[in-house]
């Protein structure tokens, strides 16, 4: 067991480590942070020859205690930065790897990124070297945004590298990060680099950060920028999260914050996910997250979560039944098809249904398939017959063909699948 708890810790630790350099990246004054989003400053590009500052040693070592060891500093003292940068990446101890790569970044001037970072990527971006990776992509853009920017565009195919680098430009200068966002940016869809300087200044000015997000029109763009800013949102609480989306004009980006927010508070709280749901004005965020919300409930207290969701409002129950029968039919098919059964038949459970069938259909393909001609949808009802029986007709293709020639109004497609699948 002691591997398995070792690997997320390692990876934890080695956040820290990337956490504590963009927090050094943006720890000015208040009145600072003020003065940069209030006014266009010189670009940074006019101090790119000068070494970034990533706090002194003894800021360092009372914060985060991440002061080099002997071994860092002996590979960067005898190796070239390339060479210093492989040498680290090898390092076993997470701890020692970030301590390795923050002595390295106080060291780099800013025409060595660029060799730095391509040696580094060539040694492979592992989920384990994502923290080091976005190090040296913040040190990068302290020195010279633009270009570590032409590296990322030309060399990488996903938005992580670039998304780091703007956000690192936006603490220092925020609209000359936003101009350069918009001036790259072909058509008239959403702005891809904006998600990364919406992510920037979120911490120095929300308000700011918002009205870019609302900026964003539909589509993953927005999602990315409304998940990078809402960690910061809800550090002050839900109920000050949720006050924070009633400032948003957009309906359709409101009720997706509304839903991301109950979620997220599901995982972690979900009675109080539950009490809170059935408070919020906005019914239609409400039913989004009543599935997450009744799933989380259920894993804590199942017979809990059965009372609430079939007590709800009509408007919220079938949302929520169905993130209860997800976990239950996981774990007892047979008493979730029997609480399914107990259920008014005025309550629309084809999502339930769908839900149920998914998740039984393992363990107890036959119970699966019975439940799936109660789907009132015919589109819906067809996709899980399809589904079902073709998973059943490849596992068992004796008990499913028997079941399908026994079983009566079933559509003809569904009686031919057997030949299909064949």
């Amino acid at each position: 067991m002691k591997p398995v708890i070792l690997v997320p810790i390692a990876l934890w630790i080695l956040s820290l480590g990337a956490a504590f350099l963009i927090g050094r990246g943006s720890n000015s004054s208040q009145s600072d942070r003020r003065t940069a989003l209030d006014e266009s400053r010189p670009s940074s590009l006019k101090r790119s020859s000068s070494r970034p500052t990533y706090g002194v040693k003894g800021v360092r070592n009372s914060e985060t205690n991440l002061l080099p060891t002997a071994q860092t500093s002996r590979i960067i003292k005898n190796s070239t930065p390339e060479q210093a940068v492989t040498e680290l990446a090898k390092l076993v101890d997470p701890v020692e790897r970030a301590r390795g790569f923050l002595e390295l970044l106080e060291t780099l001037e800013a025409d060595q990124f660029l060799d730095v970072v391509a040696e580094f990527r060539a040694l492979g971006i592992t989920e384990q070297r994502m923290s080091e990776y976005g190090m040296l992509l913040h040190g990068w853009a302290k020195t010279d945004p633009k270009g570590a920017l032409a590296y990322t565009m030309k060399n990488t195919g996903t938005p992580f590298a670039r998304q780091a680098i703007m956000a690192s430009w936006a603490t220092d200068d925020p609209e000359a990060a936003i101009a350069f966002a918009r001036a790259n940016h072909e058509g008239t869809g959403a702005i891809p680099l904006l998600v990364g300087v919406i992510r920037g200044i979120a911490p120095l000015n929300l308000s700011r950060a918002t009205d870019l997000l609302q900026d964003l029109p539909y589509g993953r763009e927005r999602g990315d920028a409304l998940q990078g800013i809402l960690p910061l949102v809800m550090e002050n609480g839900v109920s000050n999260a949720l006050t924070w989306t009633a400032g948003i004009a957009d309906p359709q980006l409101q009720s997706g914050a509304i839903n991301y927010i109950m979620s997220g508070l599901a995982g972690s709280e979900p009675r109080h996910a539950a009490e809170l749901l059935v408070t919020l004005d906005d019914k239609s965020a409400a039913a989004r997250a009543a599935d997450d919300v009744g799933g989380a409930l259920a894993r804590v207290d199942l017979e809990e979560a059965k009372i609430w969701s079939a007590g709800l409002d009509e408007d919220l129950r079938s949302q929520a039944i169905e993130g209860v029968i997800g976990h239950y039919a996981s774990q007892d098919p047979a008493a979730a098809s029997e609480w399914l059964a107990s259920l008014p038949e005025t309550a629309d459970l084809d999502g339930a249904i769908r839900q149920f069938a998914w998740r039984s259909q393992r363990s107890e393909p036959q119970l699966a398939a019975d439940w799936i001609g109660q789907i009132q949808s015919v589109e819906r009802r067809n996709e899980m017959y399809n589904s079902v029986l073709s998973r059943w007709l490849r596992n068992d293709p004796v008990s499913a063909e028997q079941w399908i020639q026994t079983t009566p109004d079933l559509p003809e497609y569904v009686r031919g699948l057997p030949n299909r699948v064949r």
